[in-house]
């Protein structure tokens, strides 16, 4: 073999090197990715009409959000769930976002500012209505023993049904309720403070979860 194939050789053989190391190199790299966006949790892995699931690092969130429907009945029954968390729970201490009058007319404008927006009640149940006239699928809905409302069938049906069937199957998952609506204070005009009072509205939250 001639001086000069030789040196061809060389350059190919070379380049072949050049050519599987690249390629490993960016194997190695996807794999890293891959494993990163792995740890990157939570991770959005399926999402429905009435919740999304999210993979953490050790198991699986199911979230299922609704708005208590038929709580303009019950605004007697919510005040007392108020009065009970007011008198035993930190989460009702701070008033109208911890902000002053001062304060308000300072950093707002024409945007009401709720005494309890967002609060957590501490104690939140689901109970079976299966004596009820007009759907024999109820779920009333309780905040500190007192019966705030109903889980809602519009534009929920799939939602109701998917928690009537674990209800009646005798499983339980941990709920959530958090206020908003009720008195509020608002800056209108820059010189005054005017207070007014909507209807409590409650929001829940059920959480399932499920070990990898």
């Amino acid at each position: 073999m001639g001086i000069l194939n030789f040196f061809k050789n060389k350059d190919k053989n070379e380049q072949r090197e050049n050519r599987n190391n690249s390629i490993n190199s960016v194997e190695v790299n996807n794999e890293t990715e891959v494993a990163l966006e792995k740890e990157n949790f939570p991770i959005l892995i399926q999402e429905t009409d009435f919740s999304r699931k999210y993979e953490e690092k050790s198991a699986f969130f199911e979230y299922i959000d609704f708005k208590v429907a038929g709580t303009s009945h019950y605004q007697k029954d919510i005040k007392k769930a108020i009065k009970i968390e007011d008198e035993d729970s930190f989460f009702f201490d701070e008033k109208y976002g911890g902000m002053t009058n001062k304060e308000i007319l300072e950093s707002t404008f024409d945007e009401p500012i709720f005494i309890y927006h967002n609060a957590l009640f501490s104690n939140c149940e689901l109970r079976l209505e299966e004596n009820n006239k007009y759907d024999p699928e109820a779920i009333a809905v309780y905040v500190n023993d007192c019966k705030v409302g109903h889980v809602p069938r519009k534009n929920f049906q799939e939602g109701k049904k998917y928690i009537y069937d674990q209800l009646k199957g005798g499983i339980r998952h941990p709920i959530s309720a958090s206020l908003y609506g009720g008195k509020y204070k608002v800056n209108r005009d820059d010189t005054k403070i005017e207070t007014g009072e909507t209807d409590y509205k409650i929001e829940c939250q059920i959480v399932i979860k499920t070990d990898k």
